[in-house]
C-alpha cells in the first residue's frame, strides 16, 4: 500500500481505461458535455447582436454577474457535498476497507473531477463578465464566450447533482457496511 495519494492525471486515465474496458469505447465520450455545448451554442446563436452592444452593456454585465453568482453558489454547495463525502470516507473501518480494496482513490478522483468543472464554470463566467466590459470584442468571439459560459455552467450543475448523488450513495454504503461489520453485530451477514 502506497502512502502517497495518487496524482489526478494517472488516476483519471486509469479510470477511463477501466470504464472503457467495462462499457466499451462509448464510455469515454462525454455525451452530457457535448449536449451542453450544442444547446449552449444554439442559444448563443439566437441571442440578438444588440445584447453585446455598448448601449445594452448593463444587460450583458447583469447577466454575467448573475451567472457568476449562481456558479459561486453551485461551487459552495458542491463543497458542502464534498465535505460530507470526506466525512464518510474518513470513518474508521469503512475508510480502511475502501483503502484496502483500492476504492478510496476512485472517490477522491471523482470529487476532484467535479471540483475542476465547477471551478471552470466560475472562470468561464468571469471571463464573460470581463469581455462584456471590454470594447470592440468581435461578435463571433462574444457569442463563443457566451456559449462557453452557458456550457460550463450547465455542466457544473450536472457535476453538483452528481456530487449530491455520490454523497447519498456513499452514506448508504457506509451505513450498510457499519451495520453488517463483525463489530456491529458479532456476525458477518451476506449482502445477497
Amino acid at each position: 500500500m502506497n502512502d502517497q495519494r495518487p496524482r489526478f492525471l494517472p488516476s483519471a486515465l486509469s479510470a477511463i481505461q477501466k470504464e472503457s474496458e467495462q462499457r466499451g469505447a462509448l464510455a469515454i465520450i462525454p455525451f452530457v458535455l457535448i449536449a451542453c455545448a450544442c444547446v449552449s451554442g444554439a442559444v448563443a446563436g439566437f441571442i440578438p447582436a444588440s445584447f453585446w452592444s455598448p448601449e445594452k452593456r448593463e444587460l450583458s454585465v447583469a447577466f454575467y454577474a448573475g451567472v457568476l453568482t449562481f456558479n459561486g453558489l453551485t461551487l459552495a454547495l458542491g463543497w458542502a457535498a464534498f465535505s460530507r463525502i470526506y466525512d464518510v470516507l474518513l470513518r474508521g473501518e469503512f475508510g480502511k476497507y475502501l483503502m484496502k480494496n483500492g476504492l478510496l482513490n476512485d472517490y477522491i478522483l471523482h470529487i476532484t473531477y467535479m471540483h475542476i468543472f465547477e471551478v471552470v464554470a466560475v472562470v468561464a463566467t468571469a471571463n464573460g463578465l470581463v469581455s462584456a466590459l471590454l470594447p470592440n470584442i468581435p461578435l463571433l468571439l462574444s457569442r463563443l464566450i457566451f456559449a462557453g459560459c452557458l456550457m460550463w455552467t450547465a455542466y457544473a450543475v450536472k457535476q453538483a447533482v452528481t456530487a449530491v448523488t455520490a454523497m447519498n450513495d456513499l452514506v448508504w454504503q457506509a451505513a450498510f457496511f457499519e451495520a453488517n461489520s463483525p463489530s456491529a453485530s458479532g456476525n458477518v451477514h451476506s449482502i445477497r
